[in-house]
C-alpha cells in the first residue's frame, strides 16, 4: 500500500502553493523514505516557483532544506541506516557529470533527479521535488546519498538549515573563497546565507569581518554572529564605507548574497590587490554584471582581482555536513541563532513574505 503524506505542491511557474494529500510509493534501489521533521523555508524555493525548477517538471513539491528520520530504505542501501537522522542535501557530487570525471567533485553540475515514488493524491500526478528533495512534506522519497547522517544530539529544527542555507555560506567562505587566518573580509546581503558566510569566515579565523546590508535590524543581526564593522548601504556608499574602513586598501574577499547583478561589481570594487570576489546569490533571469575594469582603485584589471561563482557552496556534503555538525555542537556554528520562527505548513506564504520583507533569518517548518 502507498504511504499517505501532505505537502506543499505548485501547479505552476508562478504559482499559487497548496497544501495536497501525496502518495509515496516505498523506496526502490539505493533510495530512502525520510518522515521529515523540520524543514527551511529558502529565497531558493520562491525563485524555483516563480522561474521554474531548475529544469525539472511541475507540478512541484516545494522544500530542500529538510532533515528528518530515515523510516524505509530500498534494497542495496548501507547508509544511513533505518531509524537515523538525516539532513538531506541536493548539491550531492553526482559522480558521472565532466567536472565530477575531472576530479573536482566540489564543481559538481549536480544532475540528479528526484525518484519517481511522490505523487499528488487527487489525480496521482507525479511530484518532483526542489532541487530533487521536497522537503515542505511530511514525508520524501530521495536517493540514499542525498541523506547525510546526522548526530543524534544534534536538533534536527536546526540542523535542517544545513541542507542549503547554512551549508552555501559556510562553504562559500571556506571551500570557495577559502579565507584564511587574518584574512579581511566583507558580506553583502544579511539574510540566512550571508550570515552563514559571516559564521564561515570567523570560524577560518577572518581577523575583519564588515557586515553590509540596507536594513539595520540585519545590521545587528550580524554583530551577533560575529561582525566587527557594519555598513548601513541605504545611507552611505558600501564601496567607499569598506575601503575607508580598510584604510583605503580594500579586503582580502568579498561575498555577494543578494542574487542582484550590481551588488556583484560592488564586490568585485571593494576588493584591494589580487583579491577575491564570491558570487553566493541566485541571480535574476535574464542578467548581466558590469565591472569596472580599469582607471581607480575600483577597477578589477589592475588589481588582479578575482571573481568565482559558488553553486550552493561547493559542497562534499558527506564531509562537510558532519564537520559542521560538530562546530555547532561545539559552539562555533551558531544553528540554533538563525531560525527567527517555527510554523506549520500552512504558514508558507506568510514565511516568504517575512523573508523577502528581511523580518527573519529563516522560518522553519515543523513537522511534529
Amino acid at each position: 500500500m502507498p504511504r499517505e503524506a501532505v505537502g506543499a505542491v505548485v501547479d505552476r511557474i508562478g504559482g499559487e502553493i497548496h497544501e495536497e494529500p501525496l502518495e509515496l510509493d516505498a523506496p526502490g534501489p539505493d533510495e530512502v523514505l525520510v518522515r521529515i521533521v523540520a524543514s527551511g523555508v529558502c529565497h531558493s524555493d520562491l525563485w524555483a516557483r516563480d522561474n521554474g525548477n531548475w529544469g525539472a517538471p511541475f507540478p512541484m513539491l516545494l522544500g530542500h532544506e529538510g532533515a528528518g528520520i530515515v523510516e524505509e530504505v530500498g534494497d542495496g542501501v548501507e547508509a544511513p541506516l533505518v531509524g537515523e537522522p538525516v539532513v538531506l542535501s541536493w548539491a550531492v557530487p553526482c559522480g558521472t557529470c565532466p567536472p565530477c570525471r575531472r576530479g573536482v567533485p566540489r564543481r559538481c553540475m549536480h544532475v540528479w533527479t528526484q525518484p519517481p515514488r511522490v505523487r499528488r493524491a487527487r489525480d496521482a500526478a507525479p511530484l518532483a521535488g526542489t532541487l530533487s528533495l521536497g522537503t515542505l512534506a511530511t514525508h520524501t522519497v530521495v536517493h540514499a546519498a542525498q541523506a547525510i547522517p546526522m548526530p543524534p544530539e544534534l536538533p534536527l529544527r536546526s540542523a535542517c538549515l544545513l541542507g542549503c542555507g547554512v551549508s552555501t555560506g559556510v562553504g562559500a567562505a571556506i571551500q570557495t573563497g577559502r579565507v584564511w587566518s587574518g584574512a579581511r573580509v566583507a558580506v553583502i546581503g544579511l539574510g540566512g546565507i550571508g550570515l552563514a558566510a559571516l559564521q564561515g569566515a570567523r570560524i577560518a579565523g577572518a581577523e575583519r569581518l564588515i557586515a553590509v546590508d540596507l536594513v539595520p535590524a540585519k545590521l545587528e543581526w550580524a554583530r551577533r554572529f560575529g561582525a566587527t564593522d557594519v555598513v548601513d548601504a541605504s545611507a552611505v556608499d558600501a564601496v567607499a564605507a569598506v575601503r575607508e574602513r580598510t584604510g583605503g586598501d580594500g579586503v582580502d574577499l568579498a561575498f555577494e548574497a543578494t542574487g542582484i547583478p550590481a551588488v556583484v561589481s560592488q564586490a568585485v570594487a571593494m576588493l584591494g590587490y589580487a583579491g577575491t570576489a564570491v558570487a553566493i546569490g541566485v541571480p535574476p533571469i535574464p542578467s548581466e554584471v558590469a565591472l569596472p575594469w580599469n582607471g581607480d582603485d575600483r577597477a578589477a584589471y589592475p588589481k588582479k582581482a578575482s571573481l568565482l561563482i559558488t553553486d550552493g557552496g561547493d559542497p562534499i556534503p558527506s564531509e562537510d555536513f558532519p564537520e559542521m555538525a560538530r562546530w555547532a555542537l561545539d559552539g562555533r556554528l551558531d544553528l540554533d541563532g538563525m531560525v527567527s520562527r517555527e510554523i506549520g505548513l500552512g504558514d508558507l506564504d506568510e514565511a516568504f513574505r517575512a523573508m523577502l520583507a528581511g523580518e527573519v533569518i529563516r522560518s522553519v517548518v515543523r513537522f511534529e
